[in-house]
This record gives C-alpha cells, structure tokens and sequence, in this order.
C-alpha cells in the first residue's frame, strides 16, 4: 500500500468510525468512491508539491523571518530524505556481471558502501 492508499485509508476509517462502523483493515480500490478518494488525494499532494515548489522558488530555500517566512513556511514540503543503503544498492544492481558470484558481488556492494561513508558492521 502507497502512501496514497494509506492516506485513503485512513479518511475511510475516520468516517467509518464517525458513522459507528467497523474500521476497514484495507484500502482495496474495488469501490470507485475509494478510487475517487485516491485520485483526488494524489491531486492534492501534487498540488501541495507545486505551492511548496513555487515558495521555494521564489523566496529561496532560506525562508527568513523578515520574507514572511514563519508563515510561508508551513507550505514548505521539506525534501525526502534519500537512503544511502538504497542508493549504494541500486548502483551495486546495475554493475557488469551483478550475480557473478557472492564474493564478487560483496566486493562491488562494499564499495558502494564505501563510497558513500557506510560500512557493514557485526553487532555481537
């Protein structure tokens, strides 16, 4: 389930309960009023995205006081923070001869970590 989905969810389960009906465990997008929800809650985000984007672009990332910037920041969508375990993987995936063998494969994914400051460690 996306995050979308989740966000779907969670305004069903908040009218469910609000109406006194047992909570949904799922978002199944059979029902065309929750595939309505979904589209609509995607075009919201994407619009907070372009309000957050044009501050942004306007005022710079700084945002300072004097700039109004303790209430234009609150539309400020901060940056998704990107995993570097996720990037040193990812860039490991798309080298020549990926799966060539386990010892190969953990030489190329260490330097991936490496060259990002991580390291594999043994917790004992």
């Amino acid at each position: 389930m996306n995050e979308i989905e989740k966000k779907a969810l969670a305004l069903i389960n908040q009218v469910e309960a609000d109406r006194g009906f047992a909570l949904s465990r799922y978002n199944s997008k059979s029902d065309i009023a929750e595939e309505a929800l979904c589209r609509a809650i995607e075009q919201h985000e994407a619009y907070k995205q372009r309000v957050s984007d044009a501050l942004v672009d306007y005022f710079g990332e700084h945002l300072v006081a004097e700039d109004g910037g303790d209430a234009l920041a609150s539309f400020i969508i901060p940056k998704p923070t990107v995993d570097p375990l996720a990037v040193a993987l990812a860039e490991w995936e798309g080298v020549p001869n990926h799966g060539r063998g386990y010892a190969h494969d953990a030489k190329v994914f260490r330097e991936a970590l490496a060259k990002r400051g991580l390291k594999i460690v043994e917790d004992v």
